[in-house]
């Protein structure tokens, strides 16, 4: 594989994607696709627990995707699961099968980000001169709506409604009658009304919608003369009428253009989009080719070349939380010196550096809410944040970071995490914790630091001789520091 080819993995609530493409410049050739029809949501038992055989037959699709996806390094591919997997009690015991089943991790993204990314596909996808445009994704169990230009979103939101929650909930019969399209259309209005005001006062000059369920409604209009391009107002009411009047939802299948992949849940994508023409007052809504998968690769592609949101993300709750630049210059000026002094034994990857860096940056976020345990404010701040970019795996370490920094290391919050996960934990919050004890009266002392050592569970810190013996509030505090860490079962050798 080239260092300009990606692939990106999308765990939808109805099917999974899978897509690989080359980059250049700024245009993404495709050289391979997969779509499987898993429909996950319909996975779900009564308390939101995926079932087996709804696990057994995700894991076998992602062993195929594996397969395909073998031979492209782990920086060029990502995978992305959303709704269901957002919602799914089991998620994480589900997940450690599926990351070995398709040989790499996968990321939980909020339904904020997942619109992000979507909108970025779809950007992509579309001349970059057409003003503001609506983008609507709708999946299996969430509905995205991004008002953007050009390719920044400026208002994004995920509502939890989707085809295949939608057909589970108002059409589980199988029949499709005035009484059961109304509640439908009911509780889609009652979704869109809170967004009604800062949609319309953005404005729009064009609706673009995305995904299969957009995809296959516009299909269906063609191909029964409902509409001439893209998806119509009165094309919906020609659509509405045969669904009423067809009565069941295996009469659909003889419906022109309609696959039979996408019949079962289809109905419950077509009240959605009935309630969108209704609420958002749409006359016409062309389609994209561009979705989230197509996002997901751009988003990787900039990462690679200087473009990471995820820096601009910590770089404005640093600039909104008013944290002292200087403390931070002085604490990430001393791991940048650790770090080339434990070059060998360290081997931190480049996505565990970002992650070092960025909870340095923001360890002092919580002080804007209160001094006293300022450490976990902060921590409750960046699990709830809106931070574009960030899986909410990433957001979590991230909180655990800032969380861990000072004081006694929280053992139940750490045992929350993967065993990989927490090997790595385990030594970034080590070195955080030794630079913040190291910067601690926040002055410009020459560190005289000369080895750094670490083999996973002893971190042995070396000075210049005779340095400690000059400066014996530092060995205090190292020694302190060295207490609190035995609970994690790290021992600090101190020279």
């Amino acid at each position: 594989m080239t260092d300009n080819t990606y692939a990106a993995v999308d765990l939808g609530s109805n099917s999974f994607h899978m897509l690989l493409a080359r980059m250049d410049g700024e245009q993404l050739q495709v050289l391979d696709r997969l779509k499987e029809m898993v429909r996950l949501a319909g996975g779900l038992d009564e308390k939101n627990r995926l079932t087996e055989s709804a696990q057994d037959k995700a894991i076998a699709c992602l062993e195929r995707m594996g397969q395909r996806l073998k031979d492209v390094p782990a920086n060029q591919l990502r995978v992305v699961g959303t709704n269901t997997l957002r919602k799914a009690k089991n998620a994480r015991d589900f997940l450690v099968r599926a990351e070995e089943a398709i040989g790499h991790p996968i990321e939980i993204i909020s339904g904020r980000e997942e619109a992000r990314l979507l909108y970025l596909g779809v950007a992509h996808s579309l001349p970059s001169d057409q003003g503001k445009r609506l983008v609507v994704d709708i999946g299996g169990g969430s509905t995205e709506l991004i008002i953007g230009k050009e390719f920044d979103a400026k208002l994004r939101e995920s509502l939890h409604m989707g085809c295949v929650s939608m057909t589970r909930e108002y059409f589980a019969d199988g029949k499709i009658s005035k009484s059961n399209w109304k509640k439908a259309v009911t509780h889609a209005l009652l979704e869109f009304r809170p967004l009604l005001g800062d949609y319309q006062k953005q404005g729009w000059k064009s609706a673009i919608g995305a995904s299969g369920s957009m995809r296959s409604t516009a299909a269906v209009l063609l191909e029964n003369d409902w509409s001439d391009q893209g998806i119509t107002r009165s094309g919906l009411q020609q659509l509405k009428k045969h669904c009423l009047d067809v009565g069941k939802i295996k009469g659909l299948t003889s419906l022109a253009g309609l696959s039979d992949e996408r019949h079962p849940v289809f109905i419950g994508g077509a009240v959605i989009i009935y309630a969108l023409f209704e609420a958002f007052e749409l006359e016409q809504m062309d389609v994209s080719i561009g979705a989230l998968r197509e996002g997901v690769i751009y988003d990787l592609s900039g990462r690679h070349h200087h473009k990471d949101i995820r820096a601009r993300s910590i770089d404005f709750l640093a600039e909104q939380f008013h944290i002292d630049q200087q403390q931070v210059a002085r604490v990430t000026g001393l791991l940048q010196q650790i770090l080339v002094l434990g070059e060998k034994s360290l081997a931190l990857t480049p996505d565990e550096k970002n992650m070092l860096f960025w909870a340095a940056e923001l360890h002092e976020l919580g002080l804007s809410v209160a001094h006293n345990q300022f450490h976990k404010h902060g921590a409750y701040l960046i699990e709830h944040a809106d931070t574009p970019g960030f899986s909410n795996q990433e957001q979590m370490q991230l909180a655990f970071l800032i969380h861990a920094q000072r004081r006694k290391f929280p053992t139940a919050l750490f045992k929350e995490f993967s065993e990989k996960q927490q090997l790595s934990l385990l030594l970034l919050t080590v070195l955080l914790r030794i630079a913040l004890v190291l910067r601690r009266d926040r002055t410009d002392l020459d560190i005289q630091l000369e080895k750094i050592e670490w083999d996973g569970k002893k971190f042995m810190l070396g000075f210049t001789p005779g340095w400690l013996e000059g400066h014996p509030l530092y060995q205090a505090d190292l020694e302190q520091e060295a207490a609190y860490l035995k609970s994690a079962g790290v021992k600090i050798n101190i020279q």
